[in-house]
């Protein structure tokens, strides 16, 4: 009975984890989505056609590069890393903490961030379309805006399928190059710590043997 309780107790405690990540998740993409969305917003309605389509490239980039990293994180192995770190490799550690949180890594990567910016890529290839639409009423400008929305869908789809791929068989370096990206805003507490003055602990052996080489001479003198 006791086992069976303390069962009960760990699934339902793993279960209230599991909500509360998913309520976390809920507000990191709503806000996102929201500031992703004004920034948007604001650089779409004050710039021209060419600016909307940098703005799509970006997203698009963006969305492949994060999904990338989040398939690389549940593909990739923990020993190498393990093995870096006891070295001192710079970024190992920081990879290891990524590892040992896989699972929400690449949630916050692939749903989060990589499904928001291809939202937005999709927003902002809409505002093209309207823009094309409003500038002219021929049945060209139809093809070309529709023509848009497809590149835009198409270019997203084919990134992500071959970033997959490169995640999976390069997944050791990309979850190392991202530790060392890491590792450049996390403060090192080794680093203002007062080096070891071994030159001057040299020196003073030096001279304390050469002192007992000149006295034991005199002695024998």
């Amino acid at each position: 009975m006791e086992n069976n309780s303390k069962r009960k107790n760990k699934t339902a405690k793993k279960d209230n984890k599991q909500m509360i990540w998913s309520i976390k998740i809920l507000v990191l993409s709503f806000a996102l989505s929201m500031l992703f969305g004004i920034l948007s917003e604001l650089l779409l309605s004050e710039t021209g056609i060419i600016m909307a389509i940098f703005i799509i490239v970006i997203f698009v980039s963006l969305s492949i590069i994060t999904d990338m990293i989040g398939v690389a994180t549940t593909a990739a192995n923990a020993q190498p890393f393990r093995a870096m770190a006891s070295k001192k490799v710079r970024g190992a550690k920081e990879a290891l903490k990524l590892l040992s949180k896989a699972d929400r890594v690449s949630s916050i990567c692939c749903d989060v961030i990589g499904d928001v910016c291809g939202i937005l890529s999709g927003a902002a290839g809409a505002s093209i379309v309207v823009k094309i639409a409003i500038e002219s009423n021929s049945a060209l400008s139809i093809i070309v805006a529709s023509l848009i929305s497809a590149v835009v869908a198409s270019l997203t789809i084919f990134g992500k399928s071959i970033c997959k791929k490169y995640a999976i068989d390069k997944s050791g370096p990309i979850v190392l190059f991202v530790g060392k990206l890491i590792s450049c805003f996390v403060p090192n507490p080794n680093k203002h710590k007062p080096k070891k003055n071994t030159d001057i602990k040299v020196s003073q052996s030096n001279d304390a043997d050469i002192k007992n080489n000149v006295t034991s001479n005199a002695d024998i003198k």
